[in-house]
């Protein structure tokens, strides 16, 4: 069984190379397994191809692409040129600012070994943030993670390993749903009752600090890519009431209501932000209430802009 590590090589936060460096350098036979680093173009990667151009000779694949490395929106599009080009028979989709433990590749061709049958499994993270800002995204993603024990997740964010040839049979990474590909795969897979394996030891630490100007264009982004889901299913299905968690997605899912909405979430975004990290020397309790309402309604603001955005694109078109 060989294994294909996917990194793109953007948002690295505050970890420099620490996560390519990581995946390059496994207690594990390098034969058995490959690195597919993903690069773009734009001002961040060309002011550093010097800086990593040592690491990436020891990659086995380097992909070049067209696509804007800067632009957050760009992940998945990243994501697919390495799956695209990648080889082995296990995939595993990393970011730039996941560090891997040192023993992660043995850690997940000893799951499939003893699990010969299972063709994805989830492992839970390390999250690390050191400002304010930091620790509350690390509370968030151990909420999700407590949930995903439970039920099950997709991600990729060093966290799920899956074998080609159940990806493939899913229908691949779709590009049309950005941040949100990832969360379309595993609506597919509760589609098909895949079981999804547990792996109980960390695969990787996530390292969440960034700027705010940072988190506020990557949940946007996730609003957008919400909408371009939502109105594929909608488009598809006719209905989408049971896939949408919050009412407010489906009235703001018209173009004349989302005008209206989207000033109102984006200032209440940047409010509770403010107040949540206002409060935390404060109550970390009290501000991470605030934090979760700064993240929804943040996020509404970019599901808002994707459906304005889309009904001026439908009028142009007309």
């Amino acid at each position: 069984m060989k294994i294909s590590i996917v990194i793109p090589l953007c948002d690295r936060r505050n970890v420099g190379w620490k996560a390519l460096e990581s995946v390059l350098s496994q207690d594990f036979p390098r034969d058995k397994y490959e690195v597919v680093a993903v690069t773009g173009v734009g001002n961040a990667a060309e002011n550093e191809a010097e800086e990593v151009s040592a690491l990436t000779a020891r990659c086995n694949i380097v992909v070049h692409t067209d696509v804007e490395i800067d632009d957050v929106a760009s992940e998945i599009r990243l994501y697919q040129a390495g799956y695209q080009r990648s080889t082995g028979d296990v995939l595993f989709f990393v970011e730039g600012h996941t560090v891997l433990e040192k023993q992660c590749c043995t850690v997940i061709d000893a799951y499939f070994r003893l699990h010969p049958k299972s063709a994805i499994a989830w492992a839970p993270r390390l999250n690390y943030g050191e400002s304010p800002l930091g620790s509350l995204i690390s509370r968030h993603n151990m909420q999700h993670e407590l949930r995903a024990m439970e039920n099950g997740l997709f991600s990729f964010g060093a966290t799920n390993v899956i074998k080609r040839s159940l990806l493939e049979r899913l229908g691949g990474l779709d590009q049309r749903f950005l941040r949100f590909s990832e969360t379309a795969v595993f609506h597919r897979l509760l589609q098909e009752a895949v079981e999804i394996g547990r792996i109980p030891e960390p695969l990787a630490t996530h390292y969440n600090d960034m700027s705010v100007g940072h988190w506020r264009k990557l949940v946007m982004s996730m609003g957008e890519a919400k909408c371009n889901y939502y109105n594929a299913l909608l488009a598809r299905d006719g209905d989408i009431r049971t896939r949408v968690r919050h009412g407010l997605y489906l009235q703001a899912n018209r173009a004349w209501v989302a005008r209206l909405l989207y000033p109102v979430f984006r200032t209440a975004g940047t409010l509770f932000l403010a107040l949540a990290l206002g409060t935390w020397h404060i109550g970390q309790g009290l501000a991470y209430r605030f934090y979760v309402l700064g993240l929804g309604f943040t996020d509404l603001s970019g599901f808002c802009r994707a459906r304005i955005q889309a009904a001026k694109t439908s009028a142009q078109g007309a």
